[in-house]
């Protein structure tokens, strides 16, 4: 009986689909050869499962003869590669052209620089063409952008990398991945966030302007008001003997200039100057009493005595000089023993460091940079000029000379 039952199910299923073909084809051409329901239902069902398969195969046939047709034609018009031949090329030409493959990534370069019209102003914030040849020279693969700090890019780039000059070139952090980078010229380069900036300074290349001047905080040693029209800031060393020669002349010079300029000292002692850190240390102790600038000539004029000696030979000869300073000894010797201001000192350190500073001495007169000595009447009229250009005046290097000259008269007669 189930049987039965199943076989009426098969036949009306079966009757329901030759009504569907019927429905197609004159019922006297579906039964001329003869053949049974079941057949023909079939021979349909195999049809059209032919006809799904033949439309595939089209259909990757159609992809495959696409492709290799857009290779064929591209190769013959010239006007293209695929990405089948490129990735097998490693040298070919096109429109005159000469292209090369390069295993190296794409180095992306952001110039940060000026206007076209600050630049007649500023000619060195924009760094010279042969620096940016000589990359591309070395780094095939780098592309250049120039971006203008005032615009949106420009703005979100200095930001982001706490840019404080200008030019900057900011590299992307595919530059570490370059054969250039990881050869001899990793040193040229500081970190900053996902990429690396190029150390200006480190290669001698001047500094166009300063978007931002250092800071005076509260702790550091000044000489004059903090709200001077002139501020005039000091990076400087213990240990080094160029500063040494500089330290009494700018102290002077500042001093000559009275309530118009102010005068700041912050410690920025090398790494290869081995007690220069613990000088600083014993500056900052002094400072501590009152006693900054008077422990400091003191530790620059003795730099012989104490610069070649072994740490605690070199903080005993510290201690010695508080007698001659006139400080409370004790509270110096504890001051020195723990270190108490090494937080401070490389704070600084870190300061200098963000402004691309690696030498002493360096300073900042207002905006403008001076890196290393220079005699005291150029620093007279650098610091007249700022002065003048805080009263409003414009004025040229002769008459910045001239007024320099009266100050230094007026020193000379007090």
């Amino acid at each position: 009986m189930q049987d039965d039952k199943n076989k009426d199910n098969n036949n009306k299923e079966g009757k329901e689909e030759v009504v569907e073909i019927i429905e197609e084809k004159v019922v006297e051409e579906v039964f001329e050869d003869g053949k049974s329901i079941d057949e023909v239902i079939e021979e349909d069902k195999l049809k059209r499962t032919n006809k799904n398969y033949l439309a595939v195969i089209i259909l990757l046939l159609g992809a495959l003869l696409g492709s290799l047709f857009v290779d064929v034609a591209q190769f013959v018009s010239k006007k293209g590669y695929s990405p089948r031949a490129l990735k097998e090329a490693k040298i070919f030409s096109l429109d005159g052209k000469t292209w090369v493959a390069y295993e190296e990534p794409i180095v992306k370069l952001n110039i940060l620089t000026v206007s076209e019209d600050e630049l007649k102003d500023c000619p060195t914030c924009k760094p010279p063409k042969e620096v940016t040849d000589l990359f591309k020279k070395v780094m095939p693969t780098l592309v250049v952008e120039e971006v203008d700090i005032n615009s949106e890019k420009g703005k979100a780039l200095v930001k982001k990398y706490n840019t404080k000059s200008v030019p900057a070139l900011v590299f992307s952090g595919d530059l570490d991945q370059t054969e250039f980078y990881n050869g001899e010229a990793k040193v040229l380069f500081n970190e900053a966030d996902d990429g690396y900036i190029l150390n200006l300074t480190g290669l001698g290349l001047p500094i166009g302007k300063y978007i931002e001047t250092p800071s005076i905080d509260d702790n550091n040693p000044i000489i004059g008001k903090k709200d001077a029209p002139v501020k005039i800031v000091l990076f400087s060393d213990h240990q080094c003997p160029f500063c040494a020669k500089f330290f009494k002349e700018i102290v002077d010079v500042s001093k000559s200039f009275g309530d118009k300029v102010v005068l700041v000292y912050k410690d920025l002692p090398l790494d290869f100057h081995p007690q220069a850190k613990n000088a600083a240390i014993a500056g900052e102790c002094a400072k501590d009493q009152d006693k900054f600038w008077e422990m400091s000539e003191r530790l620059y004029a003795t730099q012989n005595q104490w610069g070649k000696l072994k740490d605690d030979q070199a903080k005993d000869f510290f201690k010695k000089q508080a007698v001659v300073v006139k400080l409370d000894p004790e509270v110096f010797g504890k001051c020195i023993d723990e270190n108490k201001h090494l937080d401070e000192i490389e704070k600084s350190i870190e300061e200098g460091k963000s402004f691309g500073i690696s030498g002493t001495p360096s300073v900042f007169i207002n905006d403008e940079f001076v890196g290393g000595v220079i005699p005291a009447d150029q620093l007279r009229k650098k610091i007249q000029k700022q002065i003048d250009k805080a009263e409003g005046k414009d004025v040229n290097e002769d008459d910045t000379q001239n007024n320099a000259d009266n100050n230094d008269n007026d020193k000379k007669e007090e």
